[in-house]
């Protein structure tokens, strides 16, 4: 998929406006004759092969076994028992990060669009890959963590939290900004270590974030969700360089 980005060089001093091809991601719904079990996130494509490879982890060769029907683009039906696709470790597992319980929709009637004003320079902004990894200790010794770290306007880390699995890096963040009463974070930059996708961005959309940095590549569906809410993305952070995908406004 295609989306405009504006690719900043803070050594060359230059900012230019062009395409940019992005992983497409949407939801696909899991339902077990007829009735919705699961919502995953995933890259549209190989559905079938996606959903028996997750009955098969979570039920086993039984439950993988089931005839499974592409019913539209984003929805899967499992000829299954509604009870049998309902255990817990499915759901959290489909979900990967989303409630599956939760529609995406749901999301316009959980969060505000973000009021804040906050604009920071692109320099401070290619700087904070290296502090947030800096203050990665556990990944310096292991290399099998991701990273989040919640940074003031200036670039200064607040909170940096590891953990295995990226959306719990960021739970760790968030979970210690609201011990904190930083909550709205109006005035903070989110990083994350690798990709950005939608179980993040909305995470940082309901914390109130206005800026968020990736050391990887944004989703479709992140960026869409962010330009709804107000959230500048900025992706491919590394060194001198930054591709800002949304509220570019937010990046001097």
């Amino acid at each position: 998929m295609s989306r405009r980005v504006e690719r900043i060089d803070v050594e060359a001093g230059s900012r230019r406006t062009e395409p940019d091809d992005v992983v497409e991601e949407a939801p696909l719904t899991i339902a077990a004759r007829g009735t919705d079990a699961a919502v995953t996130m995933r890259t549209p494509g190989e559905d079938l092969e996606l959903v028996r490879g997750l009955l098969f982890a979570e039920g086993g060769p039984a439950l993988a076994g089931r005839a499974l029907t592409q019913v539209d683009a984003d929805r899967v039906d499992v000829d299954a028992d509604p009870a049998e696709l309902a255990p817990r470790s499915f759901m959290a597992t489909a979900a990967c990060g989303v409630c599956g319980r939760v529609a995406l929709a749901a999301l316009e009637t959980r969060a505000q669009t973000i009021a804040s004003d906050l604009v920071v320079p692109a320099a401070t902004l290619a700087g904070i890959p290296d502090a947030l990894r800096a203050a990665q200790a556990r990944f310096a010794a292991t290399g099998g963590l991701h990273g989040a770290g919640l940074f003031d306007a200036a670039g200064q880390a607040l909170a940096v939290r590891e953990d295995v699995g990226r959306h719990n890096a960021l739970d760790k963040v968030i979970g210690w900004a609201l011990g904190a009463g930083h909550v709205p974070l109006g005035e903070r930059i989110v990083a994350v270590s690798g990709r950005l996708g939608y179980e993040l961005i909305e995470k940082v959309v309901l914390a109130g974030a206005p800026i968020v940095v990736a050391v990887s590549a944004p989703s479709s569906l992140a960026i869409d969700v962010a330009e709804r809410f107000g959230v500048a993305v900025c992706g491919f952070v590394r060194g001198t360089r930054l591709n800002v995908y949304s509220h570019g406004w937010r990046v001097r």
